[in-house]
């Protein structure tokens, strides 16, 4: 890791789905505002 100078990655981690989790409220919004989706009733 140091010598390839990459960041460190747990295993065990599933680094998408935490940016999905993150970042979805996010995607909806814009998704809703932009047309592409109607809000829920």
């Amino acid at each position: 890791m140091l010598k390839r100078g990459e960041p460190y990655r747990d295993s065990a981690t599933d680094y998408e789905a935490l940016a999905v989790q993150r970042n979805a409220p996010r995607w909806i919004k814009a998704l809703t505002r932009f047309g592409y989706i109607t809000p829920a009733a």
